[in-house]
């Protein structure tokens, strides 16, 4: 029938709808995309980054110094055979992974004329330098 408009079922109309910047959308319209997801990533990187060199690095917050125990063991026998004079100096130990904090204070062991004794160790510097004490 020629003149009569015929109407679709409600649900049955189809549209079509594209972003703007898709294929067979308008030449005219770009997509504009948002750069802060991009900026935010990249301050986070950024971030990371400086924290790992910083804490890792440079200063090194992260990394503690510790003695080499052998090395403190030959140098407390050479300061109580040398500096003390004693005698029949053997067997020093000192614990291990103490710390080189300035101030700190920890303590050797050794045998001395053949009797134990403590020998108190004081951190003088971060360097590392140290103090050793008379042994008691």
């Amino acid at each position: 029938m020629w003149g009569q408009a015929q109407q679709q079922p409600w649900g049955q109309q189809q549209q079509s709808w594209q972003p703007p910047g898709y294929p067979g959308a308008d030449p005219g319209r770009t997509r504009s995309r948002s750069t802060l997801p991009l900026i935010v990533i990249g301050g986070v990187v950024l971030i990371l980054a400086l924290v790992g060199v910083l804490g890792f690095v440079a200063p090194g917050f992260f990394v503690k110094k510790v003695f080499d125990a052998s090395a403190v063991q030959t140098g407390v026998t050479t300061v109580l055979t040398n500096d003390y004079k004693l005698r029949a100096v053997s067997g020093v130990t000192c614990p291990a992974q103490q710390e080189v904090t300035l101030g700190a204070t920890f303590t050797c062991t050794a045998s001395v004329d053949g009797r134990n004794r403590t020998v108190p160790i004081t951190v003088k510097t971060s360097d590392g330098s140290y103090e050793v004490g008379r042994p008691t």
